[in-house]
Parts: structure tokens; sequence; C-alpha cells
């Protein structure tokens, strides 16, 4: 099957347009529930157990490095890959776009099995 010179394009959202994604442009805006699009830092990542099913979980924030990240104070949401024990590309300091269903798990906003793209930041 040819692209016939068509680029391929990376698609956050749902394959039913009808669905509505909450755009954000910062983390303060983080709604308690709800779908989210947001471009944002993997500050780090955490891994189960061996002896617990696999999980892998992101915590992202909007900015890297500033002091009020160290100290947890700064807004982050934390994306869960259920069933993962590596995510392609998910490491601290990728910057990511991501999508999906946010929803408070201990207090934490927490977005199960998020759609993503990792974004090439330029280097200079």
């Amino acid at each position: 099957m040819a692209l016939n010179g068509k680029p391929v394009t990376p698609q956050l959202g749902p394959a039913d347009p009808t669905l509505d994604y909450l755009c954000l442009d910062n983390l303060a805006q983080l709604p308690v529930k709800g779908r989210v699009k947001h471009t944002g830092y993997v500050q780090s990542v955490s891994y189960s157990p061996s002896n617990q099913a696999p999980l892998l979980k992101a915590v992202v924030v909007d900015k890297l490095g500033s002091v009020a990240a160290r100290r947890g104070t700064v807004a982050h949401v934390r994306l869960v890959f259920m069933g993962q024990k590596s995510v392609p590309g998910i490491k601290p300091g990728v910057k990511v776009q991501y999508s999906g269903m946010v929803a408070p798990v201990e207090q934490v906003p927490t977005i199960f099995n998020p759609r993503y793209i990792i974004v090439p930041v330029a280097r200079g």
C-alpha cells in the first residue's frame, strides 16, 4: 500500500472525532477528571518490583529542573503504562505529548495507558 507522497502525521486524539480533549497550556489547568492533551517533560520513571505485574510509571511536569519540581510542589501528572516493563522513548528529560483520561489515584492526577508522542527537541 503506497502513501502516494502524503506525509504521515501522528495523531494523539481518538479515532472518533466526536470525543473532545481539553488541550492544556500547563498542568495548573489540569481538571480533576476528564480527557486531556498536554505536552510536558518526563521528570522521573519508576518500575514495579519483579514479584509484581509489570507496570511503568512516569511523572510529567511542565518544565524540568526547577527548585519547586525537586521539592515536589510543582503541578504534575502520573502516566501509568500497565503491563509494560519498559516503554520506548519514555525516560527522564524527554519531551512528550500525551493524551488520555485523567483521574485522581491516591490524590495524584493519573492517566492509565496514555497515547503519547516523543517530541524532538532542537539542540543548540
